[in-house]
């Protein structure tokens, strides 16, 4: 399955640009959005309490979840890094659409990530 991912922090943001962004790197690609998974919270949220907790427990070999970017998985380096562990031990990839280029080497290199650029 693909999994398309979106959060936010306030009720103040919206999730449309997200979507949007991943809507069409989809449609660009082939791809097909199988599920939607978006919220509104906080990334200081134990992972636990948020729906992306949930839905690693999910994942699956071969399933790829598609974020826009790192940022929206996690609060800091080392929680994003726990979370990219998680799937990476569910044989599942992590797709995001913009990174900075020395993290993309590294997770590239280190993990096997994929990174795509608009």
């Amino acid at each position: 399955m693909i999994y398309g991912y979106i959060r936010v922090s306030t009720e103040q943001q919206n999730t449309v640009n997200q979507k949007h962004e991943i809507s069409t790197f989809a449609d660009k690609n082939g791809l097909q959005i199988d599920k939607w998974v978006d919220e509104t919270i906080s990334s200081r949220k134990p992972l636990k309490e948020r729906k992306l907790g949930n839905l690693i427990k999910k994942l699956r070999k071969g399933d790829i979840l598609i974020a826009s970017e790192l940022s929206r998985l996690g609060r800091n380096l080392m929680e994003v890094m726990g979370i990219l562990q998680k799937c990476l031990e569910n044989e599942c990839q992590v797709w995001t659409l913009k990174e900075i280029p020395t993290w993309r080497r590294y997770s590239e290199q280190s993990f096997g990530f994929r990174f795509f650029t608009r």
